[in-house]
Formats: structure tokens, sequence, C-alpha cells
């Protein structure tokens, strides 16, 4: 299964976009991003299926939530 994952920047951050995904019924975890897709902050990202991406950055903007970005990943969930 291919993931993606959302990239923000702080561990506080990810963990509320992770609780909001989650109380929405999408799969997340959090996780560290590779080295490559890391923010100058300290990065930390949530790794969600790659299927449910767009609907969760689109749920996480009606609240006003955005990452950074968005990357793919090939780990799993």
């Amino acid at each position: 299964m291919r993931n993606a994952l959302l990239i923000c920047r702080s561990q506080t951050e990810a963990m509320g976009l992770r609780r909001h995904l989650l109380g929405m019924g999408i799969t997340a975890e959090v996780t560290r991003p590779p080295r490559k897709e890391r923010t100058e902050s300290c990065s930390f990202a949530v790794r969600v299926p790659s299927d449910q991406a767009e609907d969760a950055v689109r749920y996480l903007r009606k609240l006003g939530i955005s990452p950074c970005r968005v990357a793919e990943d090939g780990g799993s969930v």
C-alpha cells in the first residue's frame, strides 16, 4: 500500500493532526519523515494511506489546519 506523509512543523502539530484524522476515520500514524522531506524546524509527519491523503488535507483545511506539505512515502501503515 502506498502512503502519503503530511509534513508538520512539530511533534505537537503532528499529534493534533493525527487526532483530527482518526476522528474522521482516516488511519494516521505519527512518524519522522525522511531527511530530504524535513523542514527547517524539527519535523514530524503523519502517515496516511495515499488514497485518503486528498480527503485528509481537505478536511484539515476546513478546520483551519494545514500541513507544511504532502510527500509520498513507501512505508506501510
